[in-house]
């Protein structure tokens, strides 16, 4: 008997087997999840041929094309997600007005952000970051036509920022990704010094004095633990050489099994970004590796994982409830 088919669609002269646009945003996702944005771009340009009105990876697209400074065509992917109502409006909304800024596109972004306040449609939750979007595109505005220096003020303060949740802290801190970070180099080095903080926070926070080159030395405290770090001398989680053996170990001993390999690459991923800048301690990459296995085996099996230092720190902070990607 043949094997019956689903039906088969054109486009232009091609042929579209069923399934086509589906594996193409499945590769698109996970370019995204991987930061390979260049790839992801191509692959949701692809599926943009086949599926025009489809909602489903819109806003990673748009996100791609933000990353690899595709700003205008990023606004257009955006600008078409929030014409038909995406689900988190405010959140797509806030990756809008980012991108208009870069586009300098100042008049448009203080008209649509002075609505947004008026008619209460931002959460309180993410009022400071819109006020922070919303005097950063003032400040890009006044800068834009004049050669003088500005003089920036922190657009929070650290009570303000320690009243939020750790979701709203983190939000807020993400949204100063890519900005001029000056005036804010001192609240974030009160950030990263916090003891009250969760461990992720204080990675946003160090991971932005990296980004602004601070050359000044912080001290860094988790989980009981302590290290002075210079953030512009630093690595970036997970782009050390430590981590990037422990992933070759891995790869190593799961290349016959790639859903396991791929949740010990999340695993360690997820690791990194808690513990930076700290990490597994003196264990060599392969003890690294095969704790992770063990970790993972019991996650599969249901049996009681045994105990040792490592896979009491690994089962922590993938136990970690703050760790929320934004």
């Amino acid at each position: 008997m043949r094997k019956k088919y689903g039906k088969l669609r054109k486009k232009g002269n091609l042929i579209v087997f069923p399934g086509t646009a589906e594996k193409l945003i499945r590769e698109g996702m996970h370019y995204v999840e991987h930061h390979q944005f260049e790839q992801a771009v191509h692959s949701f340009e692809e599926a943009m041929q086949f599926e025009p009105e489809s909602d489903e990876f819109l806003l990673p697209y748009a996100i791609a094309l933000y990353e690899i400074k595709a700003f205008r065509r990023a606004k257009d992917i955006t600008s078409m997600l929030l014409n038909r109502g995406p689900e988190d409006y405010i959140g797509t909304m806030e990756l809008y007005l980012t991108i208009l800024i870069h586009l300098e596109e100042y008049e448009d972004v203080e008209m649509k952000i002075d609505i947004l306040l008026e008619e209460g449609f931002v959460p309180k939750g993410m009022l400071s970051k819109f006020t922070y979007l919303r005097d950063l595109n003032k400040r890009l505005a006044l800068r834009y036509g004049s050669e003088e220096s500005i003089v920036a003020k922190a657009p929070f303060t650290l009570d303000e920022f320690m009243a939020m949740d750790v979701l709203g802290q983190q939000q807020l801190l993400a949204s100063l990704d890519g900005t001029d970070l000056h005036a804010v180099t001192e609240l974030l080095e009160d950030i990263v010094e916090s003891v009250h903080l969760s461990p992720i926070v204080i990675t946003f926070a160090l991971t932005l004095l990296h980004q602004a080159q601070y050359s000044k030395q912080v001290t860094v405290h988790k989980f009981g633990l302590e290290k002075e770090v210079i953030p512009a001398s630093m690595a970036l989680p997970g782009q050390d050489e430590r981590t990037q053996a422990v992933l070759a170990e891995l790869e190593k001993l799961l290349t016959q099994d790639p859903s396991r390999l791929e949740l010990a690459y999340g695993l360690v991923e997820k690791f990194m970004i808690i513990a930076f800048p700290f990490d597994w301690g003196s264990y060599s990459a392969e003890e690294i590796a095969n704790s992770y296995i063990v970790y993972i085996e019991s996650l599969f099996s249901g049996e009681e994982l045994p105990y040792t230092p490592l896979l009491a720190f690994i089962k922590q902070l993938d136990n970690d409830s703050d760790f929320e990607p934004v």
